[in-house]
């Protein structure tokens, strides 16, 4: 008995140590074509892979439910992070792009870093998540 009790303690000050060491990011995500409906698929990103498909440090994706939308990503390690958002309206779990590879959904990335012939820099998109921290921040879809 003595022992599940400190067991549940110590887990109790892990999981706090835990949630206060790492932050939280909120997208307020603008632009949104709830009209057209779909999917909002967000990701996080490290350097190394911004903003590559399928390298996301977390993603997180939503029904779209209106013209502005907020996603939520909690328990983030501190460190410096990209990130980017897309409309999947047509549901296909992938970016739809012209020939030349330019997107034809919706598509935004932190710090409203803009797309010049391939997808913005990391340093124009980063962002910094601090320990114990929320940090939000406005995407805009385009």
């Amino acid at each position: 008995m003595m022992k599940n009790i400190l067991i549940s303690i110590l887990l109790l000050i892990s999981i706090q140590t835990f949630a206060q060491n790492n932050g939280t990011l909120i997208l307020e995500i603008q632009g949104v074509q709830a009209a057209k409906g779909g999917k909002l698929s967000a990701g996080i990103f490290d350097r190394e892979n911004f903003p590559k498909i399928g390298k996301a440090y977390r993603v997180e994706i939503k029904s779209v439910e209106g013209n502005s939308m907020r996603i939520i990503f909690m328990g983030i390690p501190p460190n410096e992070y990209g990130v980017a958002v897309y409309q999947d309206i047509d549901q296909n779990n992938d970016l739809k792009t012209n020939l030349i590879g330019l997107p034809k959904e919706p598509i935004g990335f932190s710090n409203d870093a803009k797309i010049n012939f391939g997808p913005p820099s990391f340093e124009d998109a980063k962002v910094i998540i601090k320990a114990g921290e929320t940090l939000t921040i406005p995407i805009i879809l385009r």
